[in-house]
């Protein structure tokens, strides 16, 4: 037995004894399940951050007072707000804090600003210089409160108008930053092109690990003894060869008359041939049995069918993509198109856009994922989910359609490149 193969059984052996990773409040949904509103989703929290301590991170308590992507949704996005500041002067050290609070301003997440700030972003313009400016307090004032005023398509957020800032904190903000008169040099970041990732059959990472771990699923029998290979393993059995499958997901399903991804495919599978329970949507077996599939097509150009039945639901994915939602008003398109290579923060951004660079980023999904805190093998439905939740929009179940048929727009753009999932989100240094 090679080197190789023995680690790899020693480190299988030691996951094995670990957790299963579930995100709390996936909850056990059968492929074909309708939408459900907003049930068996975490429970709000109060505003004090984040608090990732698991799973995707807690919801922000408030978010659901606001627009969502789903298809029903009857909440409107709050109308700009002209506001004239108050009567205060403002205290910069007070607005230096709210500038950097993640649950108040976060002003660091897309801007540069004082020469103490760690990892700032630079999606926004450099504010290192603002005090140098000379904007008016109340010009900066209503920036701050609701920049639509100035700027109607402006991907900043309403911070006052949202209810994120009070007057008196938005006016600490404007001392603070009319106190930044040096430039601050960004850090030195660079992002390295999407095909340089680690990948499976390339080098001993995690995707192996989870490729080897889906294969054992796949061998494994279900509640009728029958495993997912006694169909699709080989030429001549009862189900065709998996090849190429995984390249056409998200797809329409005649059966269900709807488009469903690879994952609710499986539980399709599942239910129907090997009279087993679905396996829930964002769980570990369902992650890892799709990262097997879709390591069988590695190297398959992408082929999602966006006609016919698909074309529909293709334009509700699409409008899903740049639709504003939550208590940012962000929509996808705000951070994903026209800031590739740019830095929200800690995280650099892909550029998901028609004939992007990285328009093909649907093609690594599952991925190890590490966005602040280590969120292990997700996939492409899960990081829309948690996105949302950093963003502070209320997030749908993952078996709600809306998230399929976003899955189905992004993966159109990636139509032609080759699968590479399942991959790690650490970049290759070589």
């Amino acid at each position: 037995m090679s080197l190789r193969r023995i680690l790899m059984s020693v480190l299988l052996l030691c996951m094995a004894q670990a957790p299963a990773w579930a995100q709390t409040g996936h909850g056990h949904q059968h492929a074909d399940e309708r939408p459900q509103g907003h049930a068996q989703l975490p429970t709000a929290v109060p505003p004090t951050g984040h608090a990732h301590g698991g799973g995707h991170g807690m919801i922000f308590a408030g978010s659901e007072k606001f627009p969502t992507i789903a298809y029903d949704e009857e909440k409107p996005i709050r109308a700009v707000e002209r506001v004239s500041p108050p009567a205060i002067s403002g205290d910069p050290h007070m607005g230096r804090h709210l500038a950097y609070a993640a649950d108040k301003g976060a002003c660091l997440s897309c801007h540069v600003l004082g020469p103490d700030a760690d990892q700032p972003g630079n999606v926004g313009p450099d504010l290192s210089t603002y005090g140098r400016s000379s904007r008016s307090d109340a010009y900066t004032f209503q920036q701050v409160w609701d920049a639509r005023a100035h700027n109607p398509a402006s991907a900043m957020p309403p911070f006052g108008t949202n209810g994120i800032l009070t007057r008196h904190e938005a006016m600490h903000i404007v001392a603070y930053l009319n106190t930044l008169n040096h430039h601050v040099e960004p850090p030195a970041r660079s992002q390295p092109p999407l095909p340089n990732f680690d990948v499976a059959g390339e080098d001993f990472t995690l995707a192996d690990m989870y490729v080897a771990r889906g294969e054992a699923l796949f061998r494994e029998a279900g509640d009728n003894g029958k495993p997912c290979a006694s169909c699709h393993a080989a030429p001549g059995r009862e189900g065709p060869g998996l090849e190429r499958a995984a390249a056409t997901y998200p797809r329409y399903d005649a059966g269900l008359d709807r488009v469903i991804g690879l994952e609710q495919r499986i539980n399709v599978c599942r239910t129907k041939h090997q009279h087993g329970t679905p396996y829930p949507l964002g769980g570990e077996p369902s992650n890892l049995l799709t990262s097997y599939v879709k390591y069988l097509s590695r190297g398959t150009p992408l082929d999602v069918a966006v006609d016919g039945p698909a074309a529909a639901a293709l334009e509700r994915g699409k409008a899903s993509f740049l639709r504003k939602a939550g208590r940012l008003n962000f929509s996808c398109a705000d951070c994903h198109t026209g800031n590739a290579g740019k830095w929200l923060r800690g995280q650099p951004l892909s550029g998901i856009a028609p004939d992007g660079e990285h328009s093909a980023t649907a093609a690594t999904w599952p991925r190890h994922f590490i966005a602040g805190h280590d969120l292990g093998l997700i996939s492409l439905r899960q990081r829309a989910q948690h996105c949302q939740i950093v963003t502070q929009t209320y997030p749908l179940p993952l078996h709600a359609q809306e998230y399929t048929e976003l899955e189905l727009y992004l993966s159109s753009l990636a139509n032609g490149a080759p699968m590479l999932a399942p991959t790690m989100s650490r970049l290759s240094d070589r």
